[in-house]
């Protein structure tokens, strides 16, 4: 009995308390075909989505925002319920986004939803496998499937974890931005949303006002509107709070402040969490977590409201995606991971991202 004791206690130990996994960094070439594939395909995945489905996505009207803002326009007051660009809420984005893809909003819109796609996807696999191959599932992940068809940011602003200068685009959209920046504090960031709030006000010196105005409709202020959710608050997420013990890990920090910021909680928002698997064995354990989540809620539904909609599918990532990031984050050393090591597999010096 004693030993059967010993055996389970040094299991505990060895599954929470680990050297740093060795990581066998991709090559360049590698790395750069794997960005073109998940540009391609996302390419196809966005203009199926895009051309077949002409409801607006949430890109169409930081587009159209661009648009109205350089013809002279306050683009606050022409998006909403019956205004010029007919959406179900009033812009929730600051003007900093819209500063952020204005080179885009010279491309027609089907055009500039499909290159905005490409670009977040290939840039999010360029930065996500700079330590390992595993993350490289992430093209194949539901997380991605729904990022492709919404057309969403959560692509390009995780890329700003393993790509520096990107984080001049944190302050597009400040609720995912704000996790990236804990997990990578930069200067950077914080010029470049100076910068582009500068910008915005010279172009348009209310857009700060406007954009506070229009927040008051999301359910964070008032009851009635767009409901935002953090996954902290559900049971698997909660498991998140277990982070603080690594809390020196720049993918700790991630996925713990991307529990914790209101957001529309659903898979195209858990794009970053494929920046924490090491290993084609955790990359694959959070690819099967995302499809068990999309199965989830789609067998959960039809819902009576968004709300219980985004209710059980923040139940479904907390259990799904962030318990098993947890997991192998509990795994590693609380230590800083921007050392340089060498591989026992290669015999050459490694540097983390």
């Amino acid at each position: 009995m004693r030993l059967w004791a010993q055996s389970w206690r040094s299991m505990a130990r060895r599954a929470i308390l680990t050297e740093e996994p060795e990581t066998v960094p991709p090559s360049l070439r590698l790395r750069a075909s794997l960005a073109l594939a998940a540009a391609i395909l996302t390419g196809v995945r966005t203009s199926h989505w895009v051309s077949r489905d002409l409801k607006a996505r949430d890109f169409d009207q930081v587009w159209f925002a661009a648009r109205v803002l350089f013809s002279g326009g306050n683009p606050y007051q022409q998006i909403g319920p019956g205004r010029a660009f007919d959406w179900p809420a009033p812009l929730y984005y600051p003007l900093t986004a819209v500063l952020a893809i204005s080179p885009l909003a010279i491309a027609p819109r089907i055009a500039a939803n499909i290159l905005f796609a490409m670009l977040g996807s290939a840039a999010f696999m360029w930065a996500a496998t700079r330590r390992s191959i595993g993350p490289a599932v992430v093209i194949t992940s539901a997380s991605a499937a729904l990022a492709a068809e919404a057309v969403q940011w959560s692509p390009l602003l995780g890329a700003a974890f393993g790509i520096s200068w990107l984080a001049i685009l944190l302050s597009a959209k400040p609720t995912i931005g704000f996790a990236i920046w804990v997990a990578r504090p930069s200067l950077r960031a914080v010029w470049g949303g100076l910068l582009l709030s500068l910008v915005g006000m010279v172009l348009l010196p209310s857009w700060p006002l406007d954009w506070l105005a229009a927040l008051r409709h999301t359910s964070l202020a008032t009851a009635g509107g767009t409901p935002y959710l953090a996954p902290v608050g559900t049971l698997g997420g909660m498991s998140v709070l277990l982070l603080l013990t690594r809390w020196r890990r720049p993918e700790a920090r991630l996925v713990l402040a991307l529990a914790c910021v209101p957001q529309t909680p659903l898979l195209y928002e858990t794009v970053p969490l494929f920046l924490v698997p090491l290993s084609l064995v955790e990359g694959g354990i959070l690819w099967l977590g995302s499809w068990v989540a999309a199965a989830w809620v789609s067998l959960s539904g039809p819902f009576p409201s968004e709300l219980a909609r985004f209710t059980t599918s923040a139940r479904a990532i907390g259990w799904c995606m962030y318990l098993p990031c947890v997991i192998m984050i509990l795994r590693r050393p609380n230590i800083g991971t921007d050392g340089v090591r060498t591989s026992a597999t290669t015999g050459t010096p490694q540097t983390d991202p």
